[in-house]
């Protein structure tokens, strides 16, 4: 039951510590002001504030030790009244909103309890918190030993060396309590050797908590505790506990395709199709009309959250790639791909909104209206005004079909000596770039590349001399 503060000499005396509190060295552990700090307590001491929070301040639990809403600080006083190694005279933890000024929650190890600043009361440390708790406290009276006044990238990686020692330490007097390895084996190596006391292999460790494993999948010592790492990124390790309190923002996964794990920046997903975009009016090839489509994009809601799909090996069935580098999502799951268009040569898919909005996704034949890719051989565009030919089966048949209209399709007397893009009659004569090589002419997208036959001679020239860099083309008029 909560404690009257006033009437509580127990209390009077944890009030006591916290005003000792002023000349302790402190740790900012938790901030939304530097969400990327990496001190190997930070889990720890989220472990703490979710149950306080969860047990006395529900609404403000947090959700993930990122979410950006709680202050949390560490802070301890050493005694040295004793001979030999520090004694820890205080240590406490306090808890605040980002929005308050003043604390809310003290952590007191001394009692092991906790104070509620607002309501005036004073509650018990619960049981399920005190594993933690004495992680939190051995780290502490380890770093107390150390140097002072880091700033906040060398304390951190001061603290993570020392808590990797301590972990190391942890694992193989986990071996000796499990039996699987003597006295004998333990006294053999350095106190937190990293190495394993069974097969000498290498020890990994949390990136997050620090905890230690071997890294042979062999080893008994492998399994205690659980670790994922990364198939592709050896050095990217996580325990499940820590997987689990990550979330949806896990750095690592497993593939659902081969069931190993990845980092999850290299694993593909479908951001959900956008909902409600409306055609953009503009001219072909027009470059506002790909600029609004960004914009829309980005703006419109969307049918799902981000989904994740499968390492870069694996390939889930039912799973596209758009074609436009503009599209929505880098890739598209089997619920939003529906609608989408393949061109009829077949090596190139586009979603529907790409299909319909990005003219340089699809080329579409003046006579029959079918899709076809930019580089597909059934049809042609001129690269300048992006009039286009009729498909290869249109063309087939208008000799034969005589419908008494007279439609002026272009006739392409030019390409690029690059990409071999064509040029229709009409733009032949406007200014263009050209291969500074051999003057042959270049499309604006290869204006700075040397056309095919010149990079050839390039190339099987002598190569001591390096290679060769693009070159800018020259504007002929």
């Amino acid at each position: 039951m909560p404690i009257d503060m006033r009437g509580s000499a127990r209390v009077l005396l944890l009030l006591h510590s916290l005003i000792h509190l002023l000349c302790m060295p402190t740790w900012t552990i938790i901030s939304p002001y530097e969400k990327n700090y990496d001190h190997p307590m930070r889990m720890n001491i989220f472990r703490v504030m979710k149950a306080i929070y969860r047990m006395l301040d529900s609404p403000n639990e947090p959700s993930t030790v990122d979410e950006g809403k709680h202050i949390a600080t560490l802070g301890y006083a050493v005694s040295h009244e004793k001979p030999g190694p520090p004694d820890l005279s205080s240590l406490v933890i306090h808890f605040r909103l980002s929005t308050q000024v003043v604390t809310h929650f003290v952590v007191a190890f001394c009692g092991l309890q906790i104070i509620d600043m607002v309501q005036n009361m004073c509650i018990p440390i619960p049981c399920e918190l005190t594993s933690v708790m004495a992680d939190i406290y051995e780290f502490v009276v380890a770093r107390a030993t150390s140097c002072r006044g880091l700033n906040s990238e060398e304390e951190c990686d001061l603290a993570r060396r020392i808590w990797k020692q301590l972990q190391a330490k942890k694992y193989h007097k986990r071996l000796l309590q499990q039996e699987v390895v003597s006295d004998t084996d333990i006294a053999c190596l350095r106190p937190g050797s990293p190495r394993c006391s069974l097969c000498d292999s290498n020890l990994i460790h949390c990136n997050s908590c620090q905890v230690a494993s071997c890294e042979s999948e062999d080893c008994l010592g492998s399994s205690e505790p659980p670790l994922a790492r990364c198939s592709r990124h050896q050095k990217e390790v996580l325990c499940f506990p820590c997987l689990e309190e990550q979330g949806y923002k896990a750095e690592l996964e497993k593939c659902p395709g081969c069931k190993s794990w990845c980092c999850t920046r290299d694993m593909s997903s479908c951001s959900g199709h956008p909902i409600g975009i409306q055609p953009i009016p503009g001219l072909p090839g027009s470059k506002s009309v790909l600029l609004d489509l960004i914009v829309a994009y980005a703006q419109s809601a969307r049918v799902h959250p981000p989904k994740r799909g499968s390492c870069m090996e694996c390939e889930l069935p039912g799973w596209r790639s758009c074609n436009s580098t503009l599209c929505w999502s880098q890739t598209v799951c089997p619920e939003c791909a529906s609608g989408g268009m393949t061109c009829l040569c077949q090596e190139v898919w586009a979603c529907n909104l790409c299909a319909e909005h990005n003219p340089g996704v699809f080329i579409r034949c003046p006579r029959c209206n079918r899709p076809f890719c930019c580089s597909c051989f059934y049809i042609d565009e001129c690269q300048e005004c992006h009039r286009t030919s009729l498909c290869n089966d249109c063309a087939e048949e208008e000799s034969d079909v005589d419908d008494g209209v007279m439609v002026e399709f272009p006739k392409f007397v030019a390409s690029c000596g690059s990409c071999q893009a064509k040029v229709c009659d009409r733009c032949v004569s406007y200014p263009a770039f050209s291969c500074v090589g051999c003057s042959q002419r270049l499309c604006p997208s290869c204006r700075k590349s040397l056309c095919d036959d010149c990079k050839q001679w390039l190339a099987s020239d002598d190569e001591d001399d390096g290679p060769s860099g693009d070159t800018d083309a020259e504007l002929h008029v």
